[in-house]
């Protein structure tokens, strides 16, 4: 999961950033953290890091430039994008290794743009992961490995592209929760959930996957996956 605080002293500004944020991330499936500051002293008295910093550069308590400094003593190499009104506090931000400048009044089409440019310079191999316990051995999975979820004799397996079978003590509403950020993944059964990523076809008796297993969708379940699935296959 992707961690990330906005630290801006304008309520309004916050609102718009964490919208911006939130809807950027949302439409690339991936799991995020958001937190917002309305100070940088609370920002910096915060006990989490994060893999994020967006910093308002013009703050009553302390500079958006001055925070970010304590910032690269608190944590190594830290991504951080400035809000600004000025572009001439771009050259105190590159002293301090920033990754973006985001121009007020802010628009939504310029965080997008700094957002996809900062995410391929600096997380392009990080990908969307769930946490889970197999074998008592703790580990993440990453979902783009996951054909399906099935849910069975108080197990959950989950049966990878490789062929491989995982079994976990956790139950599929748990799971699912887990997922919802990841609209690609779909109840299609009371005991399963698909990647749609790796569905071939969709017939009357299930979802046939890239490797031939058939997974079944039952009837209450059936009509929305069939508007899900067509949707997706026409992204």
């Amino acid at each position: 999961m992707l961690r990330i605080a906005i630290c801006d002293d304008s309520r309004e500004d916050r609102k718009r950033i964490l919208d911006f944020v939130r809807d950027y991330y949302k439409t690339h499936d991936m799991d995020v953290q958001i937190d917002d500051f309305e100070s940088a002293g609370k920002l910096l008295s915060a006990e989490d890091t994060y893999d994020i910093y967006l910093l308002d550069v013009i703050m009553p308590d302390m500079t958006g430039i001055e925070t970010a400094k304590k910032l690269l003593k608190k944590k190594e190499a830290p991504v951080i994008i400035f809000i600004t009104s000025s572009l001439e506090s771009a050259v105190d931000g590159y002293r301090v290794n920033a990754s973006g400048f985001v121009l007020k009044p802010l628009v939504e089409r310029d965080f997008e743009e700094t957002l996809k440019r900062v995410m391929e310079q600096n997380f392009k191999s990080r990908e969307a992961s769930i946490s889970i316990v197999h074998n008592r051995v703790p580990m993440e999975l990453k979902l783009s490995r996951i054909l399906y979820f099935e849910n069975r004799l108080h197990r959950v397996y989950i049966v990878l592209k490789s062929g491989e079978v995982l079994s976990v003590h956790q139950k599929l509403n748990e799971i699912q929760e887990e997922l919802k950020a990841q609209t690609y993944f779909i109840r299609c059964h009371q005991s399963y959930i698909v990647n749609l990523n790796h569905v071939e076809a969709l017939e009357n008796a299930g979802f046939v996957m890239t490797n031939g297993d058939l997974v079944p969708v039952s009837r209450n379940f059936y009509k929305e996956c069939k508007h899900v699935f067509y949707h997706f296959q026409l992204k």
